[in-house]
């Protein structure tokens, strides 16, 4: 009797959604790279990432052939945690979760590896003060967020425990998934193109910030000290706060909307620096003005106090607020900085030291190297 063949090895990865270019979705596309053979599931898929990967490895939830990839896709919120939770991928092999808030959630057999590439704990349920503070929610949105809080916290802390492996993308993350998960993880920093970005030593003068426009990315501040200081100010990306942020902007600040990746490396290019107001899991954007040999200007906490280093590569400020923030562009002013030293240092978040790492978990975890091997 001949043996029965053994079945291939069959690998996925999750993603929350596909939207407009942010950090997530690259890291995203970066391990559906790596997995050349994977099936892609997530929920809303913008047409802007079809030419990606090959269209027949994509699975989207059912209310992307209603409604499409929806702007109003935040307003869905209870519905995600119930589809990730059932989203039933027992006939993988290998499993790679990229979380943004629920995807870490999908059921997977007992047989097979779920790593979890985590950007943060459910936000909605851990910072939703912050979240919210100085958003242009309306009063009834507050309410349901505020209500949902404590069951999507036992929602998340619960499906925290279905991963077998939990990757934090910062040592920022890695902290709050021990805090508030109870877990250990190991940390790999998101990939950045330096190769793709040339040092440049022009100046136009102008600050940079480019970031979907949510509340707690702050910035407000940036807008706030740019017009205090009448500094230029270009600000790169769309969402819920653009209304609000353009209504306080004086007549230096310039919203460009969402711009194409050529454009966003030619504002990289010329700017004086790149501001980062908020927190940041990690922060892509500010590694690639790096990249640029551009300094960053940045609230020293969260992701952006891992990549920059004070004095060397950027200026950290230690307070959220307007006065903080005019000091430190005056600080970075008095300041001269070396491009060669900012993009070295940008240069060790590549996307080659990203792939690495993958592979070296895939090796240590014996994830078949048929999976992987080929990229």
């Amino acid at each position: 009797m001949p043996p029965i063949p053994l079945r291939p090895a069959r690998a996925a990865v999750v993603q929350d959604w596909f939207f407009a270019p942010g950090g997530s979705e690259r890291c995203a596309l970066e391990l559906i790279h790596l997995l050349p053979a994977s099936d892609v599931f997530t929920t809303f898929f913008d047409q802007i990432y079809r030419q990606e990967f090959e269209p027949s490895r994509l699975h989207t939830w059912p209310l992307q052939r209603i409604l499409g990839p929806t702007a109003r896709y935040r307003s869905l919120l209870p519905l995600y945690p119930l589809w990730f939770t059932m989203l039933d991928l027992r006939n993988r092999d290998l499993v790679i979760s990229s979380s943004v808030a629920f995807s870490h959630a999908v059921r997977t057999a007992p047989s097979a590896i779920h790593v979890s590439y985590v950007y943060t704990p459910l936000r909605y349920a851990w910072d939703l003060d912050n979240y919210l503070a100085g958003s242009s929610l309306s009063a009834l949105s507050r309410l349901g967020a505020r209500t949902l809080r404590p069951v999507l916290q036992r929602w998340d802390r619960a499906t925290a425990k279905r991963p077998d492996v939990i990757v934090a993308i910062s040592e920022t993350v890695r902290e709050r998934v021990s805090r508030l998960w109870g877990r250990e993880s190991e940390v790999i920093y998101p990939p950045v193109e330096t190769a793709s970005i040339p040092r440049s030593t022009t100046d136009d003068g102008y600050l940079l910030v480019a970031a979907r426009m949510l509340a707690y990315r702050r910035i407000d501040l940036a807008v706030a000290a740019a017009t205090q200081l009448s500094r230029e100010l270009v600000v790169v990306g769309a969402g819920p706060e653009e209304q609000r942020l353009r209504a306080m902007a004086g007549a230096t600040v310039r919203f460009l909307g969402t711009v194409d990746r050529a454009t966003l490396v030619d504002l990289f290019s010329r700017c004086h620096a790149y501001v980062v107001p908020g927190i940041e899991d990690f922060g892509i954007a500010p590694v690639e003005a790096m990249a640029a040999g551009k300094p960053v200007v940045g609230f020293g906490s969260g992701g952006v106090a891992e990549t920059v280093v004070d004095g060397v590569t950027g200026v950290l400020f230690d307070r959220q607020d307007v006065g903080s923030f005019c000091r430190a562009i005056e600080r970075l002013d008095g300041m001269t900085f070396d491009p060669a030293a900012i993009r070295a240092r940008a240069e060790m978040f590549d996307v080659a030291v990203f792939r690495s790492r993958w592979k070296e978990l895939f090796a240590r975890l014996g994830v078949d190297p048929v999976l992987y091997t080929s990229t």
